[in-house]
Formats: C-alpha cells, sequence, structure tokens
C-alpha cells in the first residue's frame, strides 16, 4: 500500500514515470502504473520492465496509498467513480485536473487530496509544479507528494484561490513564451532575410541567457532593461514600441485565459458510496 499509483499514460503520465524513476525517487516495484490504451500499457511496459501494470482503475487502487491521477478533466468523474468502492479512504489522491477545484473533489472523497499542475518542461526536469493541498492532508503524504515532484524540478505551494493565476505562468507560460520566440525569430527572419531556422536557434539560446542572468544576478527585469536600453540606442527603440502594445495585448490575453480557466474541467462528478 506505499506503493505510488498513477491512472494515465498520456503525455503527462508518461513525463511523471520518466522523471520519478530516471531520478531514483522510486524503483520500479513501487510504481504502478493503469491506463485505458492497451497501446500505452505496452508502451510502459517495455519501456519501464518491473513497473507494476494494473489492468483496470479499480486494481491500481487496492494497491496504492497515494494515487495520482493525471486524465483529461472530463474524465476525472469517471476514474473516480470506478476507484472509490475498492478504497479504504486513507488513501492520498493527487489531481492533476485544471479546472477540478479541492471542493469539487471533497464532494466526493472526504479524505486526503491535493491538486498539482506540472508544466511541459518538467520533461527536461526544469519548471515549477504547482502543489495544493486539501485539508485532510497530513505533513507525511504533503512531503510524500512534494518530494515526488520535486524529481520534476522546482515545487511552489500554492493557495487554490492562487492557481489559476500562477497556473497561467508556470504550466501555460511556456507555451506563450514559445509563441512570442516564433514571432520574434520570424520578425527579424522577414525584416532581414535572416532564415527563420537560424532565428529561433539565436532567439532560444538569448531567452535561455537571459533567463539565467536574471536568476543568478538577482535584477529585476527593469533593472535588466535599464542596463541594455541606452538612450536612443537600437534596443530602446524596441523597448519603448513594445510599451506601446505589449500592455493591452498581455492584458486581452490574461483576462481570456483566467476566463477560460472557469469553464475548463466543469464538474460532472456524482456522489459514489463507498
Amino acid at each position: 500500500m506505499d506503493r505510488v499509483g498513477l491512472i494515465g499514460y498520456g503525455h503527462m503520465g508518461s513525463m511523471l514515470v520518466n522523471g520519478f524513476l530516471t531520478s531514483g525517487i522510486l524503483s520500479t516495484d513501487e510504481l504502478v502504473v493503469a491506463t485505458k490504451s492497451l497501446e500505452s500499457r505496452n508502451a510502459c511496459a517495455a519501456a519501464w520492465p518491473g513497473v507494476g501494470i494494473a489492468r483496470t482503475n479499480a486494481e491500481l487502487a487496492r494497491q496504492c496509498r497515494t494515487i495520482i491521477i493525471a486524465v483529461r478533466p472530463q474524465e476525472m468523474a469517471t476514474v473516480l467513480n470506478e476507484i472509490l468502492p475498492v478504497m479504504d479512504g486513507d488513501e492520498h489522491i493527487v489531481s492533476l485536473a485544471a479546472g477540478i477545484s479541492l471542493k469539487d473533489l471533497e464532494s466526493v472523497f472526504p479524505g486526503s487530496l491535493t491538486r498539482a499542475i506540472p508544466t511541459i518542461t518538467s520533461t527536461v526536469g526544469q519548471g515549477t509544479t504547482l502543489v495544493c493541498h486539501g485539508r485532510q492532508v497530513d505533513i507525511n503524504s504533503a512531503l510524500r507528494v512534494e518530494g515526488l515532484f520535486s524529481s520534476l524540478g522546482n515545487v511552489v505551494l500554492v493557495s487554490e484561490e492562487e492557481l489559476p493565476a500562477a497556473m497561467l505562468l508556470s504550466s501555460c507560460g511556456p507555451g506563450l513564451l514559445a509563441v512570442i520566440i516564433d514571432e520574434l525569430a520570424g520578425a527579424t527572419a522577414r525584416a532581414s532575410g535572416l532564415p527563420k531556422d537560424r532565428a529561433i536557434g539565436l532567439t532560444m539560446e538569448m531567452v535561455a541567457a537571459t533567463a539565467a542572468y536574471l536568476r543568478e544576478t538577482g535584477r529585476r527585469p527593469g533593472e535588466m532593461i535599464e542596463e541594455v536600453a541606452t538612450g536612443g540606442g537600437v534596443t530602446e527603440a524596441g523597448v519603448r514600441k513594445l510599451r506601446e502594445r505589449l500592455p493591452g495585448v498581455f492584458d486581452e490575453t490574461i483576462i481570456s485565459m483566467l476566463e477560460r480557466c472557469n469553464t475548463v474541467g466543469a464538474w460532472s462528478g456524482r456522489r459514489t458510496d463507498f
């Protein structure tokens, strides 16, 4: 019962398995995976010999105390209705589903609940997993889950009220930044004739170096702008133009994403007796 169960072996589930096992935080005999896809089950078994493969979600729930559910929000109610009848009630459920609150989950399971939001950059051991524990989670269970996700990168504890906004930066942010990289490189290529692939490569290196500079020097973005954008210079001309346009663009972007957070994963769970 000390084993960790993972329900779902899509992109997120496979990333978690890879991170947990390659980091050494878990050994193969401490992890059980369940997925409705036969192809995914076979892929997991082939990639990680020794990992427990459960034929059903209920079978996994019988074997594990910590159960991480990595399925689409629309599938969460179905999964819970499959596992709750076979659980003792002292298990710790960790939901990765965006838009499904702890209150929603507590309506069907009154025990230990945690929400965790990893990021695609956890694939390379970078980035932040947001973690929000429910009221019933004891210190040992909390540390257990935080330890698991720390094997993927940084872990930041947040309140559920902070979670949507924090998720836009840590989890959705890489997608937004990728758009900026693509557009900046594309504009440079169009204006100069520099090949697009080369422009993207230079832009990616610049973004990584800029983040490292800010992190290691402790400077704020505004301070770096002052250092680089000297009066009347090339950078200053670009910064001035971006300051004119970007605030409105980003305000609209964040507002639309926060509104979407309120509809993704609209809860359709039904109470299950167990």
